[in-house]
């Protein structure tokens, strides 16, 4: 019965989903799983990467750290979702710190046991090339926003996303949560959390959003969306 349910919980991400029943008992077959306590570090940059992950429970941060100790938050992982891929099919090392923002359940797969896998599995081998294309998508999509976008357009721009990702919609009156503590927020934005405070506070009193700890209610969604696509200024 555990299996079982695994073998479903296996399915929510998008690596393993339209698998026949016989490939994903191929694939419970080389996974391991593994949980973690909040503050965990999973592997960290430079490691030699010899497998990836799913998340089957939790979140995980993927954070880089500068020469001067400022830690950059690249990617938030969720439920659902796998990371490490490139890394480890590259043979090389990891190049991001993961660790576990939260009691975190997921399931390791060695790299060689899975390239196995994918020679047996046309579509393990499709899901795995349309995975590793939405990866680079996010990443480009990041760097455009870091580089071209100033806060309060990065900021408008995560908090609509993550308006759609929770309630699939943006629509005046739509609450959601933030999925991490404001200064990981100000870090995966690339600011700090002084001038994220600032900015949340300038988008309440013009009315846009509200705030009340981790939860925003989107008051002015076209406002929200001239200022995340740069039209306006905040």
């Amino acid at each position: 019965m555990e299996k079982n349910h695994l073998i479903e919980e296996l399915k929510l991400a998008d690596l393993f989903s339209r698998l026949e029943s016989d490939e994903l008992h191929y694939l419970l077959a080389i996974a391991i799983t593994r949980r973690l306590d909040s503050g965990d570090i999973l592997f960290s940059a430079g490691d030699r990467a010899k497998g990836f992950y799913v998340l089957i429970e939790g979140k995980i941060k993927l954070s880089k750290i500068s020469p001067d100790g400022k830690e950059y938050i690249l990617r938030v992982v969720g439920s659902g979702q796998t990371f490490a891929e490139a890394a480890a099919f590259s043979g090389l090392t990891y190049p991001v710190f993961a660790e576990s923002m939260s009691q975190c359940r997921l399931v390791y797969f060695d790299a060689g046991d899975f390239r196995n896998l994918i020679q047996k599995s046309p579509q393990l081998a499709l899901n795995m090339i349309a995975t590793m294309a939405l990866l680079l998508q996010s990443l480009n999509q990041k760097i455009e926003d870091l580089s071209l976008r100033e806060v309060g357009a990065r900021l408008c721009r995560h908090l609509l996303s993550r308006a759609r990702s929770q309630q699939g919609e943006t629509k005046d009156g739509t609450t959601f949560q933030l999925e991490t503590t404001k200064s990981a927020l100000a870090a995966s934005l690339g600011t700090i959390s002084e001038t994220l405070s600032r900015t949340f506070k300038k988008l309440q009193q013009r009315g846009i959003v509200e705030v009340d700890g981790s939860s925003v209610t989107l008051l002015d969604c076209s406002q929200l969306e001239e200022i995340a696509d740069g039209d306006i200024k905040l």
